[in-house]
């Protein structure tokens, strides 16, 4: 399965400048199931900002097409809030990458 990971980074003073707008991004691109579905959402600090990190799947055929939603939610969030920075990447699970050295994941993991 691929995995989208979405990593940002704020300054601390806007957090609440953050939250609002997650609510109001959510609203305008609300989840949808058709092309994957969050996982985990984590917030800890990392010198000196707050750093937010989302990790969702993706349903097969669907990659570019949840890669660009996710691109212009997190574009909209760094227009707005001085100081936001993000990346959006995709990652292998544990399954997907044993299977690139042709090999099967250990079923213990």
């Amino acid at each position: 399965m691929v995995l989208l990971m979405t990593t940002v980074w704020y300054p601390p003073t806007k957090s609440v400048d953050v939250a609002k707008k997650y609510i109001e991004i959510n609203k305008k691109y609300p989840p949808d199931r058709s092309l994957g579905k969050t996982l985990v959402i984590g917030v800890t600090s990392e010198r000196g900002s707050t750093k937010v990190i989302a990790i969702g799947s993706v349903v097969k055929g669907k990659f570019e097409e949840a890669v660009t939603r996710q691109s212009k939610a997190q574009l909209e969030f760094a227009q707005s809030i001085e100081g936001y920075t993000y990346k959006v990447e995709s990652i292998l699970d544990v399954t997907e990458a044993y299977s690139l050295v042709d090999m099967q994941a250990p079923e213990d993991r």
